[in-house]
């Protein structure tokens, strides 16, 4: 094949090809959770970062959290009802209190680090209740690795 038709090829996938994002994360993937309570934590630390026990040593104070009904999909000009908001204290924690069985979307704000995060929660009646949850609001590699994780306990 001459340089021309490969050029041409190439060029067109390129064109045709949309932008790809490698850690788009799964809609409708919902952590279940008995109650919603723990702390925030996490960091921008390069290369550093795969060190799960080192970015979840960065605790984020004054993060704002809300909660909002879960809605899929998402129409341009959808009111999406918040349910509740709190922020963390001074040890990253929080806490929603008694909150009503579903499913939820969480978003976390910390304007502080220039930093937010989103996770889709479901709040049950399991067998056993959640302690707590750590959020890790870290970004994360293109190889999806290093942040973004939602720990139950």
């Amino acid at each position: 094949m001459s340089s021309a038709p490969r050029l041409f090829v190439v060029a067109v996938i390129l064109i045709v090809v949309s932008k790809a994002y490698p850690c788009a994360w799964v809609n409708g993937y919902f952590y279940e959770v008995t109650q919603l309570r723990g702390k925030v934590v996490g960091a921008r630390l390069g290369p550093l970062q795969y060190s799960r026990r080192l970015r979840q040593s960065f605790i984020r104070k004054k993060a704002k959290l809300s909660l909002y009904e879960y809605r899929w999909p998402i129409q341009a000009g959808d009111l999406i009802p918040l349910v509740k908001s709190t922020k963390t204290d001074d040890r990253g924690r929080f806490d929603f209190g008694t909150l009503s069985p579903g499913h939820y979307t969480l978003t976390i704000d910390d304007a502080e680090r220039g930093s937010s995060d989103r996770f889709d929660v479901e709040i049950t009646s399991m067998s056993s209740d959640t302690k707590s949850v750590t959020v890790d609001i870290s970004p994360s590699f293109p190889d999806c690795k290093g942040g973004h994780e939602f720990v139950v306990k």
